[in-house]
């Protein structure tokens, strides 16, 4: 291979490397928080409204939880 090939594919390959780490940390991330509701009653770092919003998805989930239960009970003759 002659020298300008060797240093044009060099330049590829580094232009490559580049593009590559460029997309890595221009990359965006998405936003928001993740909050565990098993923790949300006693955690001090959990903010009001999600306490808020983690009592109303545990009530929804009970009332489901007893509607199937009560459907299950129920006898018909």
């Amino acid at each position: 291979m002659s020298n300008i090939a060797v240093g044009k594919t060099l330049i590829f390959l580094v232009g490559i490397l580049i593009s590559m780490i460029l997309l890595v940390l221009i990359f965006e991330k998405p936003q928001g928080k993740v909050y565990d509701c098993g923790m949300a009653e006693w955690h001090p770092d959990i903010p009001a409204y999600v306490k808020e919003e983690c009592r109303r998805l545990r009530q929804e989930e009970w009332k489901r939880e007893q509607d199937a239960n009560h459907s299950k009970k129920t006898f018909r003759t």
